[in-house]
């Protein structure tokens, strides 16, 4: 529509437009920090580094509260990607999420819940870096401080994902559930069905798969964790 139909001459320009915003330093930056989010994450996975946190909280549940708010406090911690995020604690925290009835609806919030309001509120993240690169590309030259700081100084107006985060904690700890979710806890609790009858499944029940003969641990999650989180809020 733009050059009256020759696709041609709008394919070479919307080609110079990519190049021109990939070119960019800001823009570069700010995809090169993605990758790197996205590499972390798979050595997160391949180290066993998920697997070994899953395994630090699992030793101290005791029931289907300990399990949910496991679950909940996982999801706090992996905060770098939404989507990694529910890939990550679902797979890992399933089984003791199961072992405990805990109904997969119930489950399923938990992990949701606190995957994307996490994301969008901490110090790294790909949400971060796509806000910070829309601020950036929005502020005047003489901008008064870094798109970092702005988004900083956002984050107390995050309602929806500091909201959502206080809700799941409150439903957790009080065991508090209403409606479809009520019913769904007390038949998983009374009947161990913690899928409803004629329901499927989303998930295939796939597993990430780990280095063979590497042995979870934590610190394979914690210390690339904290050396990504240290270069991006103490570099210039």
């Amino acid at each position: 529509m733009a050059y009256g139909g020759n696709v041609a001459l709008g394919f070479t320009q919307s080609l110079g437009w990519v190049v021109d915003n990939v070119s960019d330093s800001w823009n570069a930056s700010i995809l090169v920090f993605t990758f790197t989010i996205g590499g972390l994450i798979g050595l997160w996975i391949l180290s066993g580094g998920t697997h070994g946190f899953a395994d630090l909280l699992g030793r101290r549940v005791k029931g289907a509260r300990g399990a949910q708010l496991a679950s909940y406090v996982a999801g706090w911690f992996i905060f770098l990607d939404d989507y990694a995020n529910s890939a990550a604690v679902g797979t890992t925290f399933r089984p003791l999420s199961d072992k405990y009835r805990v109904s997969k609806e119930k489950f399923s919030f938990i992990v949701d819940s606190t995957a994307a309001p996490i994301c969008t509120i901490f110090l790294v993240s790909s949400w971060i870096g796509y806000e910070v690169g829309l601020i950036g590309d929005s502020l005047p030259e003489a901008a008064m401080m870094t798109p970092y700081m702005y988004f900083l100084y956002s984050i107390p107006y995050k309602f929806y994902s500091l909201m959502m985060l206080a809700l799941v904690l409150i439903l957790v700890l009080w065991r508090r559930d209403y409606g479809p979710m009520l019913k769904a806890e007390h038949r998983a609790r009374t009947t161990g069905k913690l899928i409803r009858d004629g329901a499927k499944p989303l998930s295939g029940g796939e597993e990430f798969d780990v280095v063979e003969k590497v042995k979870y641990r934590a610190s394979n999650m914690w210390i690339p964790l904290v050396i990504l989180i240290g270069m991006t809020v103490f570099s210039k």
